[in-house]
């Protein structure tokens, strides 16, 4: 493997001007020396790593996506994809670490010496001091912001459902403890909008999400009418497959609506009613933070982000409004 010594050897000068040149220091030769060292470390093939690299800048152009122990839903998977194009634009290479489940962020990420660290889920306050003391911009989720923009996803199916009619309200969580710190304020969210607006709220369905579970799924079902808040399209599907293995009708005596605007919610029979999410403005405001310094993000996250929430109306709430309502749901302090 062709190493830096090489191309030293190649050129006609030591491994130092070879290392500065080809890790940003150019500026520092003659520019007949830099193209000169830059076409023989392109003749042999030669990339210096992004180790080296950053051991010699101080810091990198990489900046990490630390995902959290969770499932990669749809819109979490475009987030990262819009993140990834807007630092590319930067010049900026966005790698994607996989947390371990831990509080320690591991010395594998940190020899690459970042230049910013972002993740969907709150990092401890641990993690925030070490990273701030190896002069790493992070960008994080609070906790606060997330539980409140979770408890408002809630509300929102909710208040959905109530306005098509549906007399009790019940919420549909999936088993898997990687989804309770997000999905605990959603059921909270939901069952809170339907008692405050004097609707019954039922037991929550937990659900296994397992292959042929439709028949122990349907037995959770209410045998009353009832709209059912499902913590993501998954779930919603799950919902669905069990009212038809039940013989109920939806929309008829089950109301669905899932979240994440899922490809498969458009095509189940009938389609799901769902929450979708822009998550263009959030890529954005990432990246924003990661470049300029995390206060950059705008003082009404919660706002900003609940002005992109919208509803996509499919067949499972397919149901005249009960009542004249506002289709905006208040915004509430959680």
């Amino acid at each position: 493997m062709t190493n830096s010594a090489d191309v030293a050897a190649k050129a006609g000068v030591s491994r130092s001007t070879v290392s500065q040149i080809l890790n940003g220091h150019g500026h520092r030769f003659k520019p007949d020396m830099v193209d000169h060292v830059q076409k023989v470390a392109r003749d042999l093939g030669y990339r210096p790593s992004m180790a080296g690299r950053a051991l010699a800048r101080g810091t990198s152009d990489v900046v990490i996506t630390l995902l959290p122990n969770i499932s990669l839903g749809p819109r979490l998977r475009e987030l990262i994809d819009r993140v990834t194009e807007e630092l590319a634009e930067a010049g900026k290479t966005n790698l994607i670490r996989l947390s371990s489940g831990d509080a320690q962020i591991d010395e594998a990420v940190l020899a690459l010496r970042p230049a910013g660290l972002w993740s969907p889920a709150p990092l401890t306050p641990d993690q925030h001091a070490r990273l701030g003391k190896l002069g790493v911009v992070v960008v994080d989720q609070p906790r606060e912001l997330q539980s409140r923009i979770d408890h408002e996803v809630g509300a929102i199916q909710a208040q959905h459902l109530i306005e098509r009619g549906y007399s009790a309200i019940a919420v549909a969580l999936p088993e898997d403890l990687r989804e309770q710190p997000f999905a605990l304020a959603r059921e909270q969210g939901a069952l809170h909008a339907a008692r405050a607006a004097g609707v019954q709220t039922l037991p929550t369905l937990r659900l296994t999400l397992e292959r042929n579970s439709s028949a122990s799924t349907a037995r959770l079902l209410p045998e009353s009418e009832v709209g059912v808040a499902a913590y993501n399209d998954d779930a919603a599907m799950a919902i669905l497959a069990a009212a038809r293995h039940a013989g109920r009708d939806v929309p008829r005596d089950i109301g669905i609506i899932g979240v994440d605007n899922t490809s498969a919610s458009g095509v189940t029979e009938p389609s799901l009613t769902t929450i979708d999410f822009d998550v263009r403005f959030s890529a954005h405001e990432i990246v924003r933070g990661l470049l300029h310094g995390a206060q950059t993000m705008p003082a009404d996250a919660f706002g900003a982000v609940r002005s992109l929430v919208s509803i996509v109306e499919g067949g499972s709430t397919a149901r005249g409004r009960a009542h004249v309502r506002s289709t905006r749901p208040i915004l509430r302090q959680c």
